[in-house]
């Protein structure tokens, strides 16, 4: 997001549904962004009430995105 780590709006919601749940990763690591995460840049930035365990399910994401996906203002069209 405001660093460039995140290329689409599918792994964006799968952070935010699973930061606190999986492991923490090296950067560049197998399985980054899928199965582990790396520390975060700035700790004291990390909410931790709101996000990072949503409990959803991997079918629930997916219907988040495409949900989130068809909302427009007419000048953008999000392409995943």
């Amino acid at each position: 997001m405001h660093n460039g780590y995140f290329k689409s709006l599918k792994e964006v919601v799968h952070f935010y549904n699973t930061r606190d749940v999986l492991p923490k990763c090296e950067t560049d690591a197998v399985g980054e962004k899928v199965s582990c995460w790396p520390a975060a840049e700035n700790p004291s930035n990390v909410n931790h009430r709101q996000l990072g365990k949503l409990g959803l399910t991997q079918q629930e994401e997916t219907a988040l995105v495409t949900f989130l996906g068809t909302l427009t203002d007419g000048y953008f069209v999000l392409h995943h």
